[in-house]
């Protein structure tokens, strides 16, 4: 008898949104051998790593010629030297955790998605528009998804007021990808009520947290009183910090959260041991040092280029009489296509008119039909050229 496969890897679309992006900017090139095409479209940092940082990931590299400095295999659930600086981090926030809520990861969406180990077959609410791997990961898994409307009428900022009182799995990001909004305490309050109310979980994505400039706007879900009872949180170095070739990142599962009496910090202890052997020292010892004084100071210049990048973005379209929705906590614009264009028309417009590439709002679920994301993670002289080009078009 055969073995049984996985049949929800037949049913789900073959190609991934930026798959997708990509077959169709190399078969205009092939045509257009010629063209010099501004990629605003994968979220991929391009400023480079800072000095000391590196500096310090290459003494933790020399470390391993010395017998009395060398290093085997990592904890699996990391360093403490490197859970110190994330424990402290959180404190800037007035948030409390314990060394054992913390889990060192090789990035958010590794997380995101293996957090599904831990549970059968359940319903899933994803807000839509979403990151794909949210919804991709429930139907390899073979959940039932509940797409949530996140759309104009509710300022892309959806509420569980019209779910009913049952058991879910919720998928939160804060700031958003794609749209790029926060939620105010107030809104997220609701929803931790409302997970603590019907004993649902919320897997709280803040992997854009460092882009938050207001003091106002909650970076942590466990800002809000209750989440540490209905939450885990999972981040990233990624943006923060340009990890996104290095790898790391961190979960949080707080020691208080327990779902049917069962711990679920204990069972994601017990998966990490036998599915993830942690992250290398040397990479550690760099996310250490982006958690410093003079690394915070770093990501900061960085996150600023973006945001100025961003906000160059944003005026351009608003120039240009197109209508935006991002906050400028985020580093991506999101807006509506012009002249009642599909996501996949505005695609192919500004690819053939501008040689521009960004992300069609449909690939982020139905919800994002007719909408678009530019991301502000490019160079700055390819966001001038891009607005150069853009508003040529509107001439044109």
């Amino acid at each position: 008898m055969a073995l049984k496969l996985n049949k929800n890897y037949k049913k789900i679309k073959n190609n991934y949104i930026f798959v997708e992006i990509n077959q169709r900017k190399s078969n205009y090139l092939k045509n257009n051998k010629n063209a010099k095409i501004i990629d605003l479209g994968v979220g991929d940092v391009t400023r480079p790593l800072n000095k000391e940082l590196v500096e310090e990931m290459q003494k933790a590299l020399n470390e391993q010629i010395h017998a009395r400095t060398f290093k085997g295999y990592p904890p699996e659930n990391g360093y403490d030297f490197l859970k110190i600086q994330i424990l402290n981090y959180y404190k800037q926030r007035n948030v409390v955790l314990q060394n054992k809520d913390i889990f060192i990861s090789n990035g958010a969406c590794c997380d995101v998605t293996n957090i599904l180990d831990l549970f059968k077959k359940n319903v899933a609410v994803i807000v839509s528009p979403t990151y794909p791997a949210y919804y991709d990961s429930n139907f390899l898994q073979g959940n039932k998804i509940l797409l949530l409307k996140s759309n104009q009428d509710n300022g892309f900022m959806a509420s569980p007021k019209n779910l009913k009182n049952k058991s879910y799995l919720i998928y939160l990001c804060s700031p958003n990808n794609p749209t790029g909004v926060v939620y105010t305490t107030e809104q997220l309050k609701q929803w931790v009520d409302f997970a603590n109310k019907t004993s649902s979980l919320i897997i709280f994505d803040c992997a854009y947290e460092s882009f938050i400039s207001d003091d106002n706007l909650p970076h942590f879900i466990y800002e809000i009183d209750g989440a540490k009872t209905c939450a885990i949180e999972i981040a990233s170095f990624s943006k923060m910090a340009g990890f996104t070739n290095l790898r790391c990142g961190w979960t949080v599962v707080p020691s208080q959260l327990k779902l049917n009496e069962s711990s679920i910090n204990e069972m994601w202890t017990r998966r990490q041991c036998t599915k993830f052997n942690g992250v290398p020292y040397m990479i550690q010892k760099g996310a250490c040092f982006a958690l410093t004084k003079n690394g915070k100071l770093f990501c900061k210049k960085n996150i600023d280029y973006y945001k100025t990048n961003l906000k160059i973005l944003t005026n351009c379209l608003k120039q240009l009489k197109i209508e935006t929705f991002s906050s400028l906590h985020s580093p991506y614009v999101w807006f509506k296509c012009p002249q009642g264009l599909s996501s996949w028309q505005f695609f192919d417009i500004l690819l053939e008119k501008c040689q521009i590439v960004g992300v069609p709002g449909v690939g982020f679920g139905k919800e994002g039909e007719g909408y678009f994301r530019f991301s502000a993670f490019a160079k700055r002289k390819d966001i001038l050229i891009a607005c150069n080009r853009l508003q040529q078009l509107k001439k044109d």
